[in-house]
């Protein structure tokens, strides 16, 4: 067993957390948490974005400790024992959270995170984080519902395990991480944590809501935007998109994002609510990724009428080229590479003329499939678009999952988004300057 030490400021007791546990063989959610809270201690720029990302500082001064199985042997009621403590001191301000964590199959449950939300009210404790296989847009955004009353004074935050894992991941691929001693710990905790014993599992499988919305649309039933089918799909959706920037971001080794409104950021029940919608009322499910120092950002949309996901990019015009073909050449030159059959190109004019659309290929061939005949327009915008049509893999829990990343990932950016990049002004040109005119004009 660990040694027990007290937790000064708390008049609690709990174990420092170990990278090397001495645990039953049995307790692989202890030992997985143990192992990252310690090193989470231990990596300053691993903690430092940890913290970054719930919108806490951390500078040079900050000590970060970290604690397991933490206990409160004078206080009266509920023995509740959470699963870990972290204490962030920074000078003479110390932030604390508790630390639930659940790996493989395990879900959190409403009365135990409210259960310690009242704890660590009463105790002086700033948060309660979760860390669980649920995937969620943001660490403010908590996979459960819990009494908003109990959140007023305590903060809720999540990290599913993958996110930690890209964050480790990126710090270890971008050189970001100085001491060699370091970087050996966060490549050895990314080794642990790929192995199937640690607990951690991807979002693979779409609800069981998933079946029956589509058979409900097939057979022209209409879906109710407050259904459990439709708040069970589109819930599936949100933790699929987190997964799949989570993934993004480990294969280009920069941060992918969701872009999302402030209104959405700030209230998940909102961005719910407003999918749900878009859900019922079109049938459709969207998401716009922002990849960094990508020429445009990504858009994904899934027709459940049609049984079609879409993935775009939409670019600006050169501004600086005034005929419609070598702004069109603009884009097919740096595409030249790209299976031509498989792109779509769409031009977008001003006004009403209507869009125009053509394969890649088709472009390529033919000079006229994106001309207006009144020559004085020009197209203001292209979209690059790839799709994917198969109905039966569409249909499936798990062959959407499939289906929905090879295509953005593999087909759409490692062929056509990487390729791409936008337009900017050039350079501007020398010319006379002012004084200079003047003299001219004097020597005349």
């Amino acid at each position: 067993m660990e040694r027990m030490e007290d937790i000064d400021g708390f008049e609690a007791r709990g174990e420092r957390a170990r990278l090397f546990p001495v645990l039953a063989e049995s307790s692989k959610e202890g030992r997985t948490l143990s192992i990252v809270l310690a090193t989470l201690a231990q990596v300053p720029e691993f903690g430092a974005s940890m913290l970054n990302a719930i919108g806490r500082r951390h500078g040079v001064k900050t000590k970060i400790e970290a604690y397991t199985e933490v206990t409160f042997p004078k206080r009266k009621g509920d023995k509740l024992r959470p699963d870990g403590l972290i204490v962030v001191s920074t000078g003479k301000k110390s932030w604390s959270a508790f630390v639930e964590a659940k790996i493989g199959n395990a879900s959190l449950r409403q009365e135990q995170v409210e259960a310690y939300l009242r704890l660590a009210k009463e105790v002086g404790v700033d948060a309660v984080v979760t860390m669980t296989n649920d995937f969620a847009p943001l660490p403010e955004h908590s996979p459960i519902s819990v009494d908003r009353r109990l959140t007023r004074s305590v903060e809720l935050l999540h990290f599913s395990w993958f996110s930690l894992l890209t964050s480790i991941n990126l710090l270890a691929l971008n050189d970001d991480v100085e001491d060699a001693d370091h970087v050996f710990l966060l490549r050895e905790l990314e080794r642990f944590l790929l192995h199937p014993s640690a607990g951690l599992k991807r979002f693979d499988s779409m609800g069981t809501e998933w079946t029956s919305v589509l058979d409900r649309l097939r057979s022209g039933t209409g879906i109710s935007k407050a259904s459990p089918e439709a708040l069970g799909v589109v819930a599936s959706w949100h933790s699929e998109l987190r997964d799949l920037c989570l993934l993004l971001s480990r294969k280009t080794g920069a941060p992918a994002e969701l872009k999302l409104s402030p209104r959405h950021r700030s209230d998940p029940r909102e961005r719910m609510q407003d999918d749900t919608r878009e859900l019922a009322e079109k049938c459709c499910l969207s998401a716009t990724i922002v990849v960094p120092d990508t020429a445009a950002p990504i858009d994904v949309e899934a027709d459940l009428n049609t049984r079609t996901i879409r993935v775009s990019m939409k670019l600006e015009a050169p501004k600086d080229k005034a005929q419609q073909r070598s702004r069109l050449n603009w884009l097919l030159r740096q595409l030249k590479d790209a299976n031509g059959d498989e792109v779509m190109v769409l031009a977008n004019w001003p006004g009403r003329a209507p869009q125009t659309a053509s394969t890649l290929a088709e472009a390529l061939a033919d000079e006229q499939c994106h001309a207006h005949p009144d020559r004085s327009m020009v197209p203001g915008s292209f979209v690059v678009m790839k799709m994917m049509k198969d109905g039966r893999r569409f249909a499936g829990r798990k062959t959407f999952i499939d289906a929905l990343e090879e295509l953005v990932v593999n087909d759409f950016y490692g062929s056509v988004a990487q390729r791409l990049t936008a337009w900017r002004p050039p350079a501007p040109r020398l010319r006379s300057a002012v004084e200079e005119e003047v003299e001219d004009v004097g020597a005349e």
